[in-house]
């Protein structure tokens, strides 16, 4: 039986090469398109899921719900809870900290970056971590201990066996000694040290100066968990409010504290390791979150590949039932019963299936590499995944697309079919099958081509719209780490005297901030009182000629008067005094003036410290777009007496290229402060990251609607084909009653076309409510303009058109005589 399918399945492929050739390509594409998205998504879903008691690690997020301010959650934590969480929650194996931090080795004038997380010694007893070298148990028990990935031993000493040798660490200008103590084995991937390349202990000072372990308010990276049980996770969860509301209470003025009832606007909450990589795509202080419904989006496409194909090949099996129908006939008319004929089929379909699958397979090598550079993930080919998803879809294929053209040629009636003049078309049933299946898979391709469309017009939108501050001839550098004020004024004439530059001005926040802070100011309004937590920036001079921000109400700071110089840190925490300020838009909204003018001259209020509003300025977007803008106050310091808290200098220049440009600020930064890597980069550059990922996955929609679109042309060239094989007698008596060639090919497109309007009517409601859902992600966004969905419409009947057109014309243009005659 076997050799008898492989002779048949040849002998089909040397009689009909276009249709089994169509047959082959499309499940092949199909296949290829489902393999490639498939390791994807398992990519995607495996993030962490490749340490040891994965399912028992998780960590503490912080939810901030504050009056004026929409509701927010950081993966950032107090450090504060450190010494209280095992004590009031048994539940808890081990509890460590996990700081982002940035390192560099200096060598000849020249900084080499590198990836650091400070942690504590615990770290490597959560993490059950294989070492080249070293003892886990001791590595971060010593203060000056270093532990390196393996390509970070290898850039620095050229080898992995390098325990008790020296680095010199530069962080933000101070250096400090540190002694090998262990090379990490290449981690679990990906997961939580993807990128890392050095981890060091905390250092001592900074568990007593850092504002993160000393106030509840204050955060500045994450806390992790190990529970003795996986159900344990939930159990403590619960009891995170009490948990709150024990340990983080206090007096109204006590500032290490909360308030007395600080559960009202803190929350503390447990994310399991394991849905970390989902959940924090709308979490603060992240960088790798990503939607779920995304990711599920992505693989969805594959599936649907996977199913246009099996379609496509049903259509064309289908379509040419009928020219085997006398071969069947003939057979029957010998013996051959029904169950051989159709097991002989579905061998065939079989054959085609796993020839596809290889074909697949060889796609999926193609694809991967490309799929990973687009995407930036480390995507591969797992053959030992594969080797088992494979088989199964070869089967599955297999028997989806050679089941029903096995029903229908195993079906046929020898008498029927010997008697008749023409080959059999199958019946309505076999009609409406095939327009249902260029239906399918038309409404399928056009819902991807209009989703793709909207993401495209979205990731532009969010790049282009105005963030408030004008974006070219603007260079950021990076925080000074210094609250030095002669230094800072220095700075400031330095970097005045390059030339090219026309402004410079120094501010504590920036395009992707390194630290927020955030304080609840009062009004007294007609309305009653207004609190509202607000995000504190501080300008110094020519911070509007540099950023350009669009002043809506009032006036700009000005150094000729006194109360705009701010207050310093000292009076936040002791003085008593006015100042003025400046708030943006939100922040004016937040307290309920009607508009920018009404907030003017207003005062708000903190303890016994009074802020008189002078102006008011368009909302400024440093932030993820996904992120709701908060209310913002700026202050003022004209470096006469206040001095920044870590500030970072923006420049604005022109008549010189930005390389260049950044060049000189490089080699003018370095004349202060040498022992600090500094690098002056675009705004754009540095929000790279809030836009990158929704581009790379817009452009995986783009491909699968690509082949989306492709596979379904296939479809709807075998049904063309099929057709014009069987109205060649209805257009010959068509032409010969007067029908012009014009006529004719204006009815034929409109049948062909018929399944590609009915698939625009289904696929455009199930578009818009998938992108509806995701454009709810955004704090900003497009409307979901008719204009898109017209777009995607027209573009796929155009391409429709193109694909049935050689037929078409082909039948158009056919002699009636020669028609006739061969009918």
């Amino acid at each position: 039986m076997i050799p008898s399918i492989f002779r048949s399945a040849v002998r089909q492929t040397r009689r009909h090469p276009l249709y089994v050739g169509l047959n082959i390509f499309g499940l092949a594409l199909g296949i290829g398109v489902f393999l490639t998205l498939t390791l994807l998504v398992r990519y995607e879903y495996s993030f962490n899921a490749g340490f040891a008691d994965a399912d028992r690690l998780a960590r503490l997020d912080e939810r901030w719900s504050m009056s004026g301010t929409t509701p927010y959650e950081s993966a950032d934590a107090s450090f504060k809870a450190l010494p209280f969480l095992k004590q009031d929650f048994p539940e808890i194996e081990e509890v460590v900290t996990f700081t982002k931090t940035n390192l560099y080795v200096q060598k000849n004038g020249q900084f080499t970056h590198f990836a650091g997380q400070t942690t504590d010694p615990a770290f490597f007893r959560m993490f059950s971590l294989h070492f080249l070298h070293g003892n886990p148990d001791i590595a971060l028990t010593r203060p000056d201990g270093l532990v390196l990935s393996q390509r970070t031993a290898m850039t620095l000493f050229g080898k992995y066996d390098v325990l008790g040798k020296t680095v010199e660490i530069n962080r933000s200008g101070q250096k400090t000694i540190q002694i090998v103590t262990g090379i990490l084995a290449t981690p679990p991937s990906p997961g939580l040290l993807d990128d890392v390349d050095m981890l060091l202990p905390i250092p001592p000072q900074e568990r007593l100066i850092r504002t993160c372990f000393r106030f509840w308010g204050s955060s500045c990276g994450e806390i992790l968990l190990k529970f003795h049980r996986r159900e344990d996770i939930a159990s403590v969860n619960a009891r995170l409010s009490d948990f709150v509301h024990h340990r983080a209470a206090g007096a109204a003025e006590d500032e290490i504290s909360l308030g007395p009832t600080p559960e009202k606007t803190y929350k503390l909450s447990i994310v399991p390791l394991l849905k970390t990589h989902f959940h924090d795509v709308n979490v603060g202080d992240t960088d790798n979150g990503v939607e779920q419904y995304v990711i599920d989006s992505i693989g969805l496409i594959g599936l649907l590949a996977l199913i246009l194909g099996c379609a496509n090949a049903v259509n064309l099996a289908t379509a040419r039932a009928g020219l085997r129908a006398r071969e069947v006939a003939l057979r029957k008319t010998l013996g051959a019963p029904r169950h051989v004929l159709f097991s002989q089929f579905i061998g065939e379909a079989m054959v085609v299936s796993l020839v596809a699958g290889l074909c697949g397979l060889a796609l999926c090598e193609a694809f991967t590499p490309a799929i990973a550079s687009m995407t930036g993930e480390a995507i591969r080919v797992d053959y030992g995944f594969i080797g088992l998803l494979l088989p199964l879809v070869i089967i599955s294929s297999g028997l989806a697309s050679g089941v029903y053209p096995a029903l229908v040629l195993s079906g046929y009636q020898p008498a029927a079919i010997l008697a008749a003049t023409r080959m059999p078309a199958g019946g309505r049933r076999a009609a409406l099958l095939r327009n249902g299946l260029v239906v399918g898979q038309f409404s399928i391709a056009i819902c991807i081509v209009i989703c793709t469309l909207v993401i495209d017009r979205q990731t532009s939108f969010m790049r282009n719209t105005d963030r408030g501050y004008v974006r070219s001839g603007l260079l950021i550098g990076q925080q000074m780490h210094s609250q030095d004020i002669g230094l800072q004024r220095r700075m400031l004439d330095t970097l005045r005297a390059v030339p090219g530059v026309t402004s410079v001005t120094l501010g504590e926040l920036e395009p992707n901030p390194h630290a927020l802070t955030r304080t609840t100011f009062l009004h007294e309004g007609s309305k009653g009182r207004v609190k509202v937590q607000m995000l504190q920036d501080r300008v110094s001079s020519d911070y509007r000629e540099t950023y350009h921000p669009h002043l809506l109400a009032g006036r700009w700071f000005d150094t000729a008067h006194g109360q705009d110089d701010g207050p310093s840190n000292e009076d936040f925490k002791n003085g008593s005094g006015n100042w003025n300020v400046i708030l943006n838009n939100k922040a004016a909204r937040a307290f309920g003036f009607g508009n920018a003018g009404d907030a003017v001259g207003k005062i708000l209020r903190l303890d016994s410290k009074h802020f008189t509003i002078i102006g008011v300025i368009e909302d400024i977007r440093f932030s993820s777009p996904r992120e709701s803008i908060s209310p913002e106050i700026l202050f003022f310091s004209s470096l006469q007496r206040i001095p920044f808290d870590n500030p970072v200098p923006a420049i604005r220049f022109s008549g010189v290229s930005r390389m260049l440009m950044a060049e000189r600020l490089d080699r003018a930064w370095r004349t202060l402060l040498p022992d600090v890597a500094s690098h002056f980069s675009p705004a754009d550059e540095l929000m790279e990251t809030y836009y990158s990922g929704d581009e790379r996955r817009g452009h995986l929609f783009t491909l699968g609607a690509v082949a989306a679109l492709l596979i379904a042309c296939l479809g709807l060239y075998g049904l063309a084909a099929f057709a014009a094989a069987r109205r060649v007698h209805e257009i010959g008596i068509r032409k010969t009653l007067g029908t012009s060639a014009g006529q004719t090919i204006v009815l034929l497109l409109q049948d062909f076309l018929k399944p590609v309007f009915a698939a625009c009517l289904l696929a455009c409601p199930v578009a818009w409510l998938l992108m509806r859902q995701w454009l709810n992600g955004f704090d900003e966004r497009i409307s979901l303009s008719p204009f898109l969905f017209l777009l995607a419409i027209g573009g796929a009947a155009l391409i429709a058109t193109c694909t049935v057109l050689g037929q078409t014309l082909h039948l158009a243009r056919a002699e009636p005589a020669r028609a006739l005659r061969a009918e």
